[in-house]
């Protein structure tokens, strides 16, 4: 009853139109895209986060071929339950904190920390340790909860279901002046599309996130996937929530891995392996895959393994 008055809530909010509309066709399009020398996926094994999130960083070329001097970067990490990160529904803050450290020790000139919460804010930033995350590191934590904060752009509409079903859609503001987006998720099982994790996190960058459950929500996210593309996915699949997600409380496993990739629909696809799930079987990565999103394990791409 809960999960559907919030629903109900959500498609009132969301019927209200952002006030600002770019035509632009390619407003997302300074978003900037690296190509590693090496590896397109890292996979770390540890017990240090921080360590762990570094090595696999370094094991792609360094932070400093991502975010140049004097670039603003945006995070976007999973902090939209008021669950502590004990209960693998929301990124863990240390993650979050290293990512955003190796930003600012590159150069950049503001590191902005985004999230489209579904639990009320700041009761879920505390709880979930969002707060702590940021604490002195000098970056800034949005929660994007109001149409204001967001701007109708029409690259959407290249797409099959945003163009004929849901006519518009709106991203936040930040994400039209960042350099480097950066994707910081965490795995682990959704009930209504199997698994959540790079692919499924960007939906808090949207407004119009409750209308895709209306529509077709794999379709959706794929076609999300294939429009805004992070330059960087940091994933936390060291301790996750296997059964009852997205919020859980439900059955954990323990992983004890770190994915550093460029390829957010590669990083899901690996990590499917830790709750005995088939990619190919997840309709939304095989979808995004097919629209040029990313590829999935086994479609030629190089991924290292690293033990610490």
């Amino acid at each position: 009853v809960y999960s559907l008055q919030r629903s109900l809530r959500e498609l009132r909010r969301e019927s209200v139109e952002p006030p600002v509309h770019l035509a632009q066709r390619d407003v997302l399009t300074r978003i900037a895209r690296v190509k590693p020398p090496g590896a397109q996926l890292a996979v770390v094994e540890g017990d240090d986060l921080e360590e762990m999130v570094a090595r696999g960083i370094d094991a792609l070329g360094g932070m400093g071929l991502f975010v140049g001097k004097g670039s603003r970067v945006v995070v976007k990490a999973n902090f939209g339950w008021a669950r502590p990160p004990f209960t693998g529904a929301t990124t863990s803050p240390e993650v979050v904190r290293k990512v955003i450290k190796l930003c600012m020790k590159a150069g950049a000139s503001e590191v902005v920390c985004i999230e489209h919460a579904s639990d009320p804010t700041p009761r879920a930033f505390r709880i979930n340790e969002a707060y702590q995350a940021i604490r002195g590191t000098g970056a800034r934590l949005v929660s994007a909860w109001s149409a204001e904060q967001y701007v109708r752009v029409d690259d959407f509409l290249e797409q099959p279901l945003h163009r004929s079903k849901l006519t518009w859609q709106a991203v936040a503001s930040a994400l039209l002046t960042c350099d480097v987006f950066i994707d910081v998720p965490i795995f682990k099982h959704h009930r209504d599309v199997a698994v959540s994790g790079a692919v499924k996190n960007l939906m808090g960058c949207i407004w119009r996130r409750t209308s895709y459950h209306q529509v077709g929500l794999s379709r959706c996210i794929a076609e999300l996937a294939a429009t805004l593309r992070p330059t960087l996915t940091v994933m936390d699949s060291w301790k996750i929530l296997a059964s009852a997600g997205p919020n859980g409380p439900g059955r954990m496993v323990h992983p004890r891995k770190i994915l550093v990739g460029t390829d957010p629909v590669l990083a899901d696809g690996f990590a499917c392996r830790f709750l005995d799930v088939d990619p190919k079987e997840v309709e939304y990565l095989k979808l995004a895959a097919e629209m040029g999103a990313g590829k999935l394990p086994g479609e030629g791409a190089q991924i290292e393994e690293i033990a610490l």
